[in-house]
């Protein structure tokens, strides 16, 4: 099966998160697109410069200016802008995070791993999804990706 040409945007003010997350990308989907954001007011900005929505947003929630959360939310409140999945990348495993992102309207909740086999498995696994069919999946239902 041919799995659909992403338009990705990923937020990370961690210029070595970015680096590895555009590696795995680049191995698992080479033709993929990825534009990268350094903080929340930068995505905000983006979106409303284009034409177009990303399919997928991966979003950090510490970052300086406008963090993860006012992003969601503001992403969430806006008509044009609530439909796209916003996948948390966190390193915080912090229940209390993890139940403000749900609430914000994130569609899931990933704890970044620390191995890189580990974080290539999840986000492949991801980028496999068809987001408007499997939204009913199990994997919707639990939120937290680990």
């Amino acid at each position: 099966m041919k799995i659909k040409n992403y338009n990705i945007f990923y937020t990370d003010d961690d210029s070595d998160d970015k680096e590895i997350f555009k590696e795995i990308i680049n191995e698992l989907h080479p033709d993929f697109s990825i534009e990268f954001q350094s903080d929340g007011s930068e995505l905000l900005d983006r979106l409303k410069e284009i034409d177009y929505k990303p399919d997928i947003v991966f979003l950090d929630i510490n970052m300086p200016f406008v963090d993860g959360f006012q992003v969601l939310s503001e992403l969430r409140q806006s008509l044009a802008n609530k439909d796209f999945p916003v996948v948390i990348l966190s390193t915080s495993n912090d229940t209390d995070a993890i139940a403000k992102a749900k609430n914000a309207g994130a569609t899931f909740y990933v704890c970044k791993p620390n191995s890189y086999t580990k974080f290539k498995d999840i986000l492949a696994e991801l980028l496999g999804f068809n987001w408007a069919n499997d939204i009913q999946s199990q994997h919707f239902k639990d939120f937290v990706y680990a």
